[in-house]
């Protein structure tokens, strides 16, 4: 009479301990597989996002090769760019703005002289013809050299500004200055500091004893 409810009770402990281990092991597994599945599944889901974004901004971007744009303003100058490479985001179509790559560009001062500017990169703006060169920009104007990182110029200002680690290079002398204005209407060249405590470096090639 007694082994029986022995029986009864090691059986409803087993029963209690298995449940115990299956709620364990669910817990296990929904915490440790699915919630970690699901991360997986968030961070594909993340990067395709990113990637079909990617497609969708390349696919409404107009990508042109050797492209080249020519202007005149009223003073009887003219203006030459021409690009290796263009990229026009049809979010910037309705401003005209082009983003140019291996940029040459010659502007002709009407009796005052050629510019010829050199860079890597540049925007440009068809409505106006104003332009912003930047990455290892060169200039060449009346037997002078000058190298920056930016140049823009903007012609409804008749300005060209040079500007960002500025090296003009003559053939006496070379010097270092913050930025260098071409005034499109004179031709006339300025150099300045931004900084008016500090003062233009030369280093002139004569040697003087």
């Amino acid at each position: 009479m007694q082994t029986l409810p022995k029986m009864k009770l090691s059986l409803i402990f087993q029963i209690i301990l298995t449940l115990f281990i299956i709620i364990i092991l669910a817990g296990f597994y929904y915490t440790y597989i699915v919630k970690k599945n699901n991360t997986n599944l968030e961070t594909l889901k993340d990067g395709n996002s990113k990637n079909i974004d990617k497609i969708i901004e390349d696919e409404i971007s107009n990508e042109l090769t050797n492209i080249e744009y020519n202007s005149y303003d009223n003073l009887g100058n003219s203006y030459y760019i021409n690009a290796k490479r263009a990229v026009v985001n049809i979010k910037n179509q309705e401003q005209g703005i082009v983003n140019l790559e291996n940029v040459t560009s010659v502007i002709s001062l009407k009796n005052k002289g050629i510019i010829n500017i050199y860079s890597k990169n540049a925007i440009y703006e068809k409505k106006n013809h104003d332009t912003l060169f930047y990455g290892n920009v060169k200039i060449e104007y009346l037997d002078n050299i000058i190298k920056s990182d930016n140049a823009d110029i903007s012609f409804s200002q008749n300005i060209s500004k040079i500007y960002n680690n500025v090296v003009y290079m003559s053939d006496n002398s070379n010097l270092s200055t913050d930025v260098i204005l071409i005034n499109m209407k004179t031709g006339d060249l300025k150099i300045k500091m931004i900084d008016r405590s500090k003062k233009v470096k030369i280093k002139t090639k004569y040697d003087f004893n």
